[in-house]
């Protein structure tokens, strides 16, 4: 890098007896900059994670597979009170990782984009916990594999469904203020081994079907075509269904 600025410099004619005082001095400035920022950042994150202790010392949140440090304090600030929401339903339009829908007064849309209502840092949590969490969680890795395999959904939509399950996740723990434990679709308790040996032998989505929901290009759905087919719903509903996310307390 410094000997192309070297070169540059050199056939303009700008290489004087200061030029590598400056640039010494330029450096210099530059790292003092880093440190400065550096020690800011890790003082922030030393605040935001004596307020999540005072706040949630329970840390039931980081029970839920996916989530970690740096995702828990997120859902916590976004969320706040959760008993200000009166239901799953609530909480998940609030969190905007639902499909939007149009009605009118002989005909209902459903299947759209996702709102995308709430916190756009809640959803990018969500998102980054998600994809984690459906590496570990045997129903989060049941919900994937359907929506990739059996609705022909690309990666992006596939998370979206994954988004929503982890939101009742974190609503659940946080409302009951319980840690989440690991179930596989039948609602059995499972360990984390135990879990990620059903999520490979069970919910591992074939590469030729990646690379098709690559290639493929997004078209525009005409409202009639928005309903799954026959084939799909059949097929779909041969997939494992995961029930719903639960926190149990641990005695």
């Amino acid at each position: 890098m410094w000997h192309t600025y070297y070169e540059l410099s050199q056939s303009v004619g700008t290489i004087t007896e200061e030029f590598f005082t400056e640039l010494q001095e330029e450096v210099a400035r530059e790292l003092r900059l880093m440190e400065v920022e550096e020690a800011e950042s890790e003082s922030l994150s030393r605040r935001i994670a004596e307020l999540y202790r005072k706040r949630h010392p329970s840390d039931n949140l980081r029970t839920i597979p996916g989530i970690g440090e740096h995702t828990a304090p997120v859902f916590l600030s976004a969320v706040g009170d959760p008993t200000r929401f009166r239901s799953q339903s609530a909480f998940a339009n609030w969190e905007g990782v639902v499909p939007g829908a149009r009605q009118s007064s002989n005909a209902e849309a459903k299947g759209l984009r996702m709102t995308k209502a709430g916190p756009a840092i809640m959803r990018m949590g969500l998102y980054q916990a998600g994809d984690i969490g459906r590496r570990w969680d045997p129903q989060l890795a049941a919900t994937y594999y359907r929506e990739m395999v059996y609705h022909g959904k690309n990666h992006k939509q596939a998370m979206g469904a994954v988004m929503s399950h982890l939101g009742a996740r974190v609503m659940a723990v946080l409302k009951e203020d319980r840690p989440y434990e690991l179930r596989d679709t039948d609602g059995k308790l499972v360990s984390k081994g135990e879990a990620r040996r059903i999520i490979l032998s069970r919910y591992h989505v074939p590469e030729e079907i990646r690379q098709e929901r690559r290639r493929r290009k997004p078209v525009k759905v005409r409202r009639k075509d928005r309903e799954m087919t026959t084939y799909r719903t059949n097929e779909a509903a041969k997939a494992p269904q995961p029930v719903e996310a639960m926190a149990i307390s641990r005695k």
